[in-house]
């Protein structure tokens, strides 16, 4: 299965962050392409979660569950804009 957009992982950053986060900018380490969240090309089908630089497919944000705890890594955001806390 190909790539999904990063809206496909909404539902889980939502219940992780309390608010919408596919608004989240970023800026890729790699080629400094900066974006949305909801402009990450996402895997779920994997044991986890993997968002992607459509760019230079550099790892953007990575998170999975185990028992019940969520391990969540950035490696390739090298500037994280949080979205505005008045957004719903």
């Amino acid at each position: 299965m190909g790539p999904l957009d990063g809206n496909a992982m909404a539902g889980v950053m939502h219940d992780l962050f309390a608010r919408d986060m596919t608004t989240m900018g970023y800026e890729c380490t790699n080629w400094g392409r900066t974006g949305v969240v909801a402009e990450m090309a996402a895997y779920l089908s994997g044991p986890g979660t993997v968002a992607r630089c459509r760019d230079c497919d550099t790892i953007l944000l990575m998170f999975t569950e185990r028992h019940g705890m969520y391990c969540i890594d950035m490696p390739g955001i090298a500037q994280p804009v949080p979205p505005s806390a008045t957004q719903h």
